[in-house]
């Protein structure tokens, strides 16, 4: 009689055990690579957002134009602007793209809003305002913590606010349109973004008519201390020819 040879009760609890325990670790390894790769999609697709913004407000202040509007309530405003209630910036920017061949103007108001975590973008369909809404709402990036304007003046200087308090009182804002029109334009606008995951971001804007290898000199020379003069006997003993000092 041929003697049946299998398994044990135990060697298959071993068996079974041990495919157990390597499916285990295999679904962890799936696990931690779907996981890894939904976060490395989450940081890329936030930093495309953030280049995205940065793109944005570099077409909207590289097309600037000395262009006042008349808001809702029939005031004139300044081309470009901080000083606004709602809005960090309001700017009159050209080459507003037309695909459609739409009756409208090449020209575009918009604005930049910061609202405590979100930036975002409104345009008008209209420059002048009248009592209907015609504006249009963008969200541009979220997780925003701070979000700080200064602008580079005439006299290669930066101020927080623009118009300077001084222009606005000059032209007696709010004001007509041609006393609007006399404002300045700054040379430059540096804009500082606090971002959650990216940390503090500064890029440096200038307008048409000023170039930024000028504003980064600017920039430069003020990052640089002045040379202070030696003291007085230095200077005299520096100012002597060799050896006449004896």
């Amino acid at each position: 009689m041929t003697r049946q040879s299998g398994f044990t009760l135990m060697e298959v609890l071993i068996a079974v055990t041990i495919t157990a325990v390597i499916g285990l670790g295999v679904w962890q390894v799936m696990s931690s690579v779907v996981l890894s790769r939904d976060r490395v999609d989450e940081v890329a697709g936030e930093f495309n957002r953030l280049q995205q913004t940065w793109l944005m407000i570099e077409r909207d202040i590289g097309q600037v134009v000395n262009r006042s509007v008349r808001n809702m309530y029939g005031d004139s405003e300044p081309a470009l602007t901080s000083v606004h209630g709602d809005f960090s910036l309001l700017l009159t920017r050209q080459g507003w793209r037309n695909p459609l061949g739409e009756k409208r103007s090449e020209l575009q108001r918009a604005g930049y809003e910061f609202t405590g975590d979100e930036l975002r973008r409104r345009y008008w369909l209209m420059l002048d305002q009248g009592q209907d809404d015609t504006s249009r709402d963008q969200l541009l990036l979220g997780n925003v913590t701070g979000f700080d304007i200064r602008f580079l003046n005439e006299g290669r200087r930066w101020v927080s606010q623009w118009p300077t308090e001084e222009a606005m009182n000059n032209v007696g804002l709010p004001g007509s349109r041609s006393a609007t029109l006399s404002l300045p334009m700054p040379l430059a606008v540096e804009i500082t973004l606090t971002h959650e995951r990216f940390g503090v971001l500064t890029r440096l804007f200038t307008l048409p008519n000023f170039s930024k290898r000028a504003a980064q000199r600017v920039i430069s020379a003020g990052n640089v201390a002045p040379v202070q003069a030696p003291p007085p006997d230095e200077a005299d003993a520096a100012s002597e020819p060799d050896g006449a000092a004896q």
